[in-house]
């Protein structure tokens, strides 16, 4: 409002009189600060393929997600998810935990209850045969304990009590079938600091769906927790009322906290905004004068509400031509509408507005306007109608230039929209936000801002979004419009987008990254090392750029500068270069093979629930490498490392059980875990099954299903399938013999690494016409087969580097010619000086071999 000059006495009176009617009291609740990242995990899952269908928690979800939007959460939502969707979707919520200040789960579905633990059943589930929970289900604990590490506040709510609908009654967990604990409800879990635990019925209990459209759980979670300022012990205490009265007391909702703090899903936003002291002039003899008021407001939108504790005593005071009464209550909006009728009263009069605005949080601020009577204030309220139509052009105009796109990288943290300053004629202006992204975050410095939230013109310039993580080529729109007068809206469009550094080098299954990822053969270095170094410099407190640039220098051979980048990210604090690191101790890369040293790093990986750090160590403990054995152990981590959906833990968990290694052997379990692998399109696991479908073993031999599936793993670039391959067109197995076909797919194995594919090819040249030629070939593969042949999982006898040694010597020394013409000058003196002709093709084959394309990460 524009500021009156006063003279002396007239204003020490209004300061007086002020001064009375604010004594009355400011009223409002303490207000929790929350400005903190609130994510959450919500899934529903009704529409199940073999189990019977429930018919609330798609809807139940849907709306709870809505109501988390407006307090404030990140919402990851997913409803009727299978397995794999399931997998995705808590990957894509475990990658937004980090640094939140509160994290929940919300799930609604049926769940199961084995060997004391909890989980969630998705769409696709049978739970037919004792094998079912750890390939078809996810263990709850999973979840949490991720998001302990990551997270100052736990909530979680399990609408997902129903009776126990499974065929089987005992299932495998690790080393034990376990039986299916009560068939009613879910299990009690303990909730460490900062935990609450919420249960829509008591454990071992069912819980009842209602017979409306949402669960009575769901149905009153919803209500009670969008009611303003209230404390999340009171919410649910509300619901626990609300269900056991829906029930006929049939459902008694419960909960365990070990919360250390108050937690508001909506908590109290600072009292209304109001103009302490308001001067207005009317001209004397008026019947009707609008009152330039200033409107009061609040930052989230709310409806506020004036109560009018003081009238002029002189004039009469109306709203829509009634007149108004002290005492009256009046929406907010409604201030600006009331007229005073002056008729009589004489100039100089001052008469007092005294007013309380009320917003739903139960706080109040009060106001005063003072009414002056004047001879010219005609044309004062003409300058200001006239001020006013500048400041609403000028917003105008503002909001005209609004309209534009927004690029904002995912995974950096808030990105600035950098939208202009509101010009100074319209700084007195406040904006309603109008349309929201519905993923992702959108502040105002500090502040979270939400549907319906006002902002000063202060605020534009200062807001940010920070996009969810897997947003990426999704368009979001922030509406604003002016929130107390009739412009045309204005429209922001945010684009999220990642990184080139992400989208060259993020690793698969990376807990801290914000895309699928790239395995190290799709690494395309040339791109990845100068959009890492990039990203490096742009974003120096992203350690995750750190160590895909580390990725990205392993895809350049820059072995010795990516272990130092690799352990920098480490140190910086990122999860999987743990993993990777180690992994450079296990093979030798750049330090001493050390496996010791190898388990003594990746352990911290494993205790941070990083998939591939859960296989490496579990595997580690399981066969006793580098750390005494603890095969028990060892199959629980690799079994969670498979539950984030690491293939590499499903293959080696096959292989132990198809085998019995270690552990009494079970082929069904086995092919299950390489299913579950073949069902993530893995390579490996399409040439594990198609060796089990070549060999009969625990299923009915089907030759022609193993050359399909040899074929895709070998399309795909699995290393050894071409070798499998080779040998069936070799052999004529389950499909005409094939020399030509056998000879591409050998070398094909050869050249990816395989000894035995390079044996292999060797031993059919060798038998092949003994002509000089084949000779050649068959040294070069002898010599390549040995260069590659691996300790421990290789060919112990060596027999390559045996059979190199009964060829010609012509045929060798042709061989070494042939690689020594591969290799520059300078690269030939680099070799280790030998003596014997067939340890200097052995020497040229590996340096050969390295130079044409593989590197020791690649398979």
């Amino acid at each position: 409002m524009p500021k009156f000059h006063c003279v002396k006495r007239l204003c020490a009176y209004l300061l007086i009189i002020a001064a009375m009617l604010l004594s009355i009291g400011t009223v409002h609740a303490a207000v929790t600060e929350e400005s903190g990242r609130r994510v959450a995990l919500v899934i529903g899952n009704s529409v199940y393929k073999t189990l019977p269908s429930l018919p609330n928690p798609a809807n139940d979800v849907e709306e709870v997600a809505t109501t988390l939007r407006a307090a404030g959460f990140d919402v990851t939502i997913g409803v009727n998810v299978d397995r794999i969707g399931l997998e995705d979707t808590v990957r894509r919520f475990l990658r937004s935990t980090s640094n939140a200040e509160a994290g929940l789960i919300y799930y609604s579905g049926h769940g199961i209850q084995v060997g004391g633990q909890n989980f969630i059943v998705p769409v696709d589930a049978t739970l037919e045969t004792p094998y079912d929970v750890e390939t078809q289900t996810m263990p709850l604990d999973l979840i949490l304990n991720h998001l302990k590490q990551n997270s100052r506040v736990q909530l979680i709510f399990l609408d997902a009590c129903r009776n126990n609908p499974f065929n089987a009654q005992k299932f495998w967990m690790a080393e034990k079938l376990e039986p299916v604990g009560a068939t009613r409800g879910l299990a009690r879990i303990d909730s460490d600091l900062g935990s609450l635990i919420a249960f829509s019925t008591e454990p071992g209990q069912v819980a009842l769906d209602g017979t409306g459209a949402l669960s009575p759980y769901s149905e009153s979670f919803i209500k009670r927790a969008s009611e303003p300022n209230k404390e999340i012990r009171q919410v649910l205490t509300d619901v626990r009322r609300d269900v056991i009265a829906m029930t006929d007391g049939k459902q008694v909702p419960w909960e365990n906290s070990s919360l250390m703090d108050s937690f508001y899903f909506i908590p109290a936003p600072p009292p209304p905004s109001v103009e302490p002291m308001q001067q207005v002039s009317v001209p004397e003899g008026a019947a009707t004068t609008k009152l330039p008021i200033a409107p009061p407001h609040d930052e989230t939108g709310s409806a506020l509400l004036v109560t009018l504790n003081q009238l002029p005593k002189t004039g009469k005071l109306s709203l829509d031509g009634k007149p108004v009464e002290q005492g009256a209550k009046i929406p907010a909006a409604a201030l600006t509408a009331l007229t005073y009728d002056s008729s009589g009263v004489a100039a100089g009069t001052v008469g007092l507005i005294g007013y309380t605005v009320s917003d739903p949080y139960g706080q109040a601020t009060q106001g005063v306007i003072a009414i002056t009577v004047s001879a010219d204030a005609g044309a004062k309220l003409a300058q200001l109608e006239q001020e006013k139509q500048v400041r609403l052009a000028d917003a105008d105009a503002y909001l005209k230039t609004l309209p534009r796109d927004v690029d904002t990288t995912i995974g950096v943290g808030p990105v600035e929209a950098s939208l202009p300053v509101v010009p100074e004629t319209a700084a007195e202006m406040t904006f309603k936000v109008a349309a929201l992204p519905d993923k992702g975050t959108l502040r105002a410095g500090d502040r979270v801002i939400g549907l319906g939230h006002v902002l000063e013109a202060a605020d534009i310039p200062a807001l940010a979004y920070e996009p969810q993580i897997g947003t990426e080529n999704q368009p979001f729109a922030l509406t604003l419009q002016a929130a107390n007068d009739d412009l045309p809206p204005a429209t922001v469009t945010f684009k999220p987008a990642l990184d080139a550094c992400d989208s060259a080098a993020a690793a698969p299954l990376d807990l801290q990254g914000v895309t699928a990822g790239k395995l190290p053969n799709e690494i395309d270095p040339s791109v990845a090392v100068p959009a890492c170094t990039e990203a490096m410099k742009a974003y120096p407190e992203v350690a995750r750029f750190v160590y895909q640039l580390g990725r990205a220098q392993l895809a350049n051979r820059e072995t010795k500068t990516a272990f130092a980048t690799i352990k920098k990210a480490m140190d910086a604090g990122h999860v999987r270069a743990i993993d990777q690191l180690s992994s450079l101790y296990i093979v030798g890369a750049s330090v001493p093979a050390n496996p010791a040293k190898a388990n003594e790093i990746v352990q911290a990986g494993a205790k941070k629930n990083d998939p591939y750090a859960l296989y490496t160590y579990g595997k580690s403990l399981f066969y006793g490498r580098g750390v005494k054995s603890d095969t028990q152990q060892g199959l629980k981590l690799m079994l969670q490392s498979a539950d984030l959906g690491h293939t590499f833990a499903m293959n080696e968990l096959g292989y132990i059980f198809l085998n019995g290694v270690n552990v009494p052997a079970d082929p069904q379990r086995g092919i299950r875990f390489y299913e579950a692998g073949l069902a993530r399109n893995d390579i490996y696991s399409m040439n594990n099954l198609a060796l089990v479908y070549r060999s009969g073993k625990a299923v009915p031999q089907d030759l022609g299903k193993a050359l399909e599936l040899f074929t895709k793993a070998a399309e795909g670039g699995q290393p050894f399938a071409p070798t499998n391959l080779g040998r069936m067109y070799r052999d004529g197995i389950g499909v005409d013999a094939d020399k030509a076909a056998a000879v591409k797919w050998l070398e094909m194995g050869a050249e990816r690494g395989d000894y035995w594919g390079a044996l292999d090819r060797a031993r059919l040249a060798k038998d092949e016409v003994a002509d000089p030629e084949n000779m050649v070939i068959a040294a070069r593969y002898f010599a390549l087969a040995a260069a590659v042949n691996k300790p421990r999982i290789g060919d112990t006898k060596n027999q390559a580097l045996a059979e190199l040694k009964l060829l010609p010597s012509a045929a060798k020394k042709e061989a070494e010619e042939a690689f020594s013409a591969e290799l520059t000058a300078q690269e030939r003196t680099t070799l280790p000086k030998t003596k014997s002709l067939d340890a200097r093709l052995v020497e040229l084959a590996r340096a050969t071999w390295v130079k044409r394309n593989p590197r020791y990460d690649l398979f």
